[in-house]
């Protein structure tokens, strides 16, 4: 089984790293730098593109896809395309969802005439003139994934996407300032260039409301994270989700990577709702037409419309019962094929999913995605409840829709909806999958080859601070001028957490490649009551995954926080970005980038904890690396190597009389401390 994990971490030690090669930063030559500038200039300000850059705009209307369909290497895909466009496709200014199947449609055929651009030149060009004349949100959603997937556009960076739409990543009373800033806005007393920088200061909505009987309030500064949500926005960026993988080269294992991605966001949110003494999220059923959780989202698109809200103990309208007797169907059919272990292909022909490769079909399957191996019969569990849980209205024409915080990437983390419906699938599916395999007996984890002699951490402080977020490329500007002399910024406290060290001490019976995972798991329930470990494990969050080179002897090991695999810290603004992209052009400097895009953020990577300090448990596992390891591409969080093992081991599957008490293996109380302010200047 190939090896990601999604939200692991992987940091410097003192020996040899065999993924340290894959993302050290390399200098941008001319070509990557001209592309850069121009895939920015294509972003910038994409509602108005009249408004700046007049000559790209000119160039942009003069194009000629028709006339033209020779430089494509794809002419079937370009007359699908014009095809659509002639009949009419979704208006600029009309709200965009990937989650209808007509724009996603839409969305898919400009994807695929810019895919099929014969040469970046050509690209461009078809670009510039999608940039007039297509919605501006479908235009951005192609356009990324465009870049992300072209071969020749492989690591151009992309504006963060809370910098283009900050409407997905704010609230209405922030961006309603944002638009009169230097009425409510506070002049910045450093400039930055020619620029007037005006500050508006953000707040979670969590601050607004107050429900007696509901903890959702006091999680917002997570769940509205910016660096979270354009997390989980490149990640489903990652496999788009009616592209085909064999068509577009993606990793053969999308499935299995969809269920454990959102298996470690779930058990991260479980961590944070600990440190607010919330215990694990309540389940729900389709079946009894009521749901729990409300949700006041208390933002607005950028044409007025508010986002749908949901109050608490809401039952489903009417309007939705069409897609509940779909979804408990499909849910059956599911459900069936994990109890029996086949799953009816197309063809009706029966798979084994309890082959390796069966969590990855079960994993298609479950998303519904282009790689389903029956799409009619299972159709997708994650979209219908996606479309229940939202509580937005049916749209009266199919270009007239208002997409609940569910049906955008960028907002689907801000609800709580999206933790329920992902610890359905993880009970329901998941891990009722992981329950029918085989369990692991004490041979199969146990190598007593390998020793953790000690394991220890450095203090672990959490903390709350300032960061300041460029949205002026997201919002209407009155001139050319005012887009080059004015900025607006959003001031926003955001959790982050000092760095840290794991200090390990390993002793192996020779010198050999090992493989070491971390976790982070709860010490005691939201009531304070011890909680099990080989009862509980399926629940520790997954720190980190490695390998390293062992020498015969006792091998000392330090890894830190801020050397972290898929982590990243917060990107720079694009307008300092593209400063520098210029200067390197001009020659009077030079501009380095990592091959890779986006990450999880790396402030993130410990829930708050409390002031007192707050228990937790890490577990730290070494295994010989068996065999060669196993290399993972991204095009947005980087290269790496792996071992075979499946997602999660060893704490992926229960285990059969054993307590993970191996020398190999070791579990590790700690305390995570969370400071004020002042307190941070204490020295610790």
């Amino acid at each position: 089984m190939k090896r990601v994990a999604v939200l692991a971490i992987v940091a410097a030690i003192c020996f040899a790293l065999v993924a340290a090669d894959y993302n050290t930063a390399k200098v941008a030559d001319k070509d990557f730098l001209t592309k850069q500038k121009k895939i920015y200039n294509l972003l910038y300000y994409i509602s108005q593109p009249s408004l700046v850059n007049p000559s790209l705009y000119e160039e942009g209307q003069s194009y000629n896809i028709e006339a033209n369909i020779d430089s494509y290497t794809n002419t079937a895909a370009v007359k699908d395309f014009l095809y659509l466009y002639k009949y009419g496709m979704l208006p600029r200014g009309e709200l965009y969802s990937p989650y209808y199947p007509k724009l996603r449609k839409e969305t898919e055929a400009l994807f695929r005439l810019f895919y099929y651009a014969k040469d970046f030149e050509i690209f461009y060009k078809t670009a510039l003139w999608a940039r007039i004349y297509i919605n501006e949100m479908q235009f951005g959603e192609a356009l990324y994934t465009a870049v992300i997937r072209r071969e020749d556009t492989k690591f151009i960076q992309l504006p963060p996407p809370y910098e283009m739409y900050p409407y997905a990543f704010f609230n209405a009373e922030v961006l309603e300032k944002a638009h009169h800033a230097k009425l409510f806005g506070k002049l910045d007393s450093k400039k930055f260039g020619a620029y007037d920088v005006y500050i508006i200061p953000a707040n979670y909505s969590g601050c607004y409301m107050s429900h007696e009987h509901d903890v959702e309030h006091t999680l917002t500064y997570f769940t509205e994270d910016i660096g979270l949500n354009a997390y989980y926005f490149y990640f489903r960026k990652e496999y788009p989700f009616s592209l085909k993988g064999e068509e577009f080269g993606l990793q053969n294992y999308r499935g299995e990577e969809y269920l454990y991605a959102h298996k470690q966001l779930l058990m991260r949110y479980n961590l944070e709702r600990l440190s607010n003494d919330a215990g694990k999220v309540e389940d729900f059923d389709f079946r009894h037409k009521e749901f729990y959780p409300g949700y006041y989202p208390m933002m607005t698109y950028h044409n007025g419309l508010p986002l749908p809200q949901r109050g608490f103990f809401s039952k489903f309208p009417y309007y939705k019962y069409k897609y509940i007797k779909e979804v408990n169907e499909v849910e059956a059919r599911v459900s069936a094929a994990i109890d029996s272990g086949y799953i009816i292909d197309k063809s009706g022909k029966f798979i084994n999913i309890y082959a390796p490769e069966g969590i990855n079909i079960l994993g298609n399957i479950i998303e519904g995605n282009a790689d389903s191996c029956n799409p009619d019969f299972y159709g997708s569990i994650d979209v219908l409840a996606r479309k229940i849980l939202g509580f937005n209205l049916e749209p009266s024409t199919p270009y007239q829709i208002i997409p609940s915080a569910l049906e955008l990437y960028s907002t689907s983390m801000r609800d709580p909806a999206f933790y329920r419906i992902y610890q359905r699938i993880f009970d329901f599916y998941y891990n009722k999958y992981k329950m029918h395999q085989k369990p692991y007996n004490k041979n199969e984890i146990v190598y007593p080859e390998l020793k953790i002699e000690s394991f220890t951490v450095d203090k672990l402080i959490t903390y709350f601070d300032q960061f300041d977020t460029s949205i002026s490329n997201g919002l209407v500007i009155d001139d050319a001028k005012e887009a080059e002399s004015m900025l607006i910024k959003v001031r926003q406290y955001r959790l982050n957490h000092k760095p840290f060290s794991f200090h390990l001490s390993i002793n192996a019976d020779k010198a050999m490649k090992s493989v070491i995972r971390i976790f982070l798991g709860p010490k005691y329930d939201a009531h304070h009551k011890p909680l099990d470990f080989v009862e509980n494990a399926k629940y520790f969050y997954e720190m980190d995954n490695f390998i390293v080179d062992l020498n015969a002897g006792v091998n000392k090991i330090v890894r830190n926080s801020q050397d972290c695999f898929f982590v990243i810290p917060d990107p720079e603004p694009s307008e300092v970005f593209y400063k520098k992209v210029m200067k390197s052009l001009d020659g009077s400097d030079s501009l380095s980038y990592m091959e890779r895009l986006y990450g999880f953020p790396e402030r993130l990577l410990l829930p708050k904890g409390k002031k007192e300090g707050m228990p937790f448990q890490i577990f730290a596992y070494v295994n010989p690396l068996e065999g060669e390891p196993v290399p993972y591409m991204s095009r947005i969080f980087g290269g790496y190597k792996f071992d075979k093992k499946p997602f999660g081991f060893p704490l992926d599957r229960p285990v059969l009389n054993f307590r993970y008490d191996g020398p190999n293996m070791q579990l590790k109380d700690v305390l995570i401390y969370h400071k004020d302010e002042m307190e941070l200047n204490v020295t610790y």
